[in-house]
């Protein structure tokens, strides 16, 4: 879990402009991102699975970690680094008992108490938001700057800003403690998302320096 630190990208085929989930993956990791997360809720299962190998070949290369929301099992079949689900998601002892030992589990946290029992649930990271308002998601809950803050000064375990984060925030979450910002839009709609990535990547170490 030490590579978890800077900018991890959520991706998937609804906010990419219509360009492909890998061909947009290849140019995030080029950009720097330590972590890729494949959210695709809309294609079906022989799709999703290509992708994932895909992903994980372009992560393994790069030295990148590859995350899948919320299927243990696909995660497990495709070989990647952990899943990542939510509170009304798989528990995190289920997504233990389908994965393989060296797999980890992420959970998304919108208040200190939940990130507290998802710690003690047995989570290898916790991930908090949504911080600032967000388009991507649309049923998710607010958190907030301090409850990242109140987090990120008690929690063991890594821990990722999520939600509404750009250029015009990451710097704030990096100074409220959190290792990763977890990103989507802002890099897997722009023009350029290797250049997005990387100039979030800087901004982001510059603050958290």
């Amino acid at each position: 879990m030490s590579s978890l630190f800077g900018i991890y990208v959520i991706i998937g085929p609804t906010h990419t402009r219509g360009r492909s989930v890998v061909s947009v993956a290849r140019r995030v990791l080029g950009g720097g991102a330590c972590a890729i997360q494949l959210r695709d809720k809309a294609s079906s299962l022989a799709t999703i699975q290509r992708a994932a190998a895909d992903l994980r070949r372009l992560c393994s290369d790069a030295g990148a970690l590859l995350i899948i929301n919320d299927d243990p099992a696909l995660a497990r079949d495709c070989g990647a680094d952990g899943v990542h689900v939510g509170q009304t998601d798989a528990s995190v002892p289920h997504c233990r008992s389908v994965l393989a030992d060296h797999q980890f589990v992420g959970k998304s946290n919108a208040t200190v108490p939940e990130a507290i029992a998802s710690t003690r649930e047995g989570a290898d990271y916790v991930a908090v938001g949504s911080i600032f308002r967000t388009t991507t998601k649309l049923n998710t809950r607010p958190a907030g700057l301090e409850t990242l803050r109140e987090v990120a000064s008690t929690a063991q375990l890594p821990v990722v800003a999520v939600g509404g984060i750009d250029f015009s925030n990451v710097s704030a979450v990096a100074e409220a403690g959190a290792d990763a910002a977890c990103v989507a839009s802002a890099v897997t709609e722009a023009d350029d998302p290797e250049r997005a990535t990387s100039r979030l990547l800087r901004e982001f170490l510059a603050a958290r320096a």
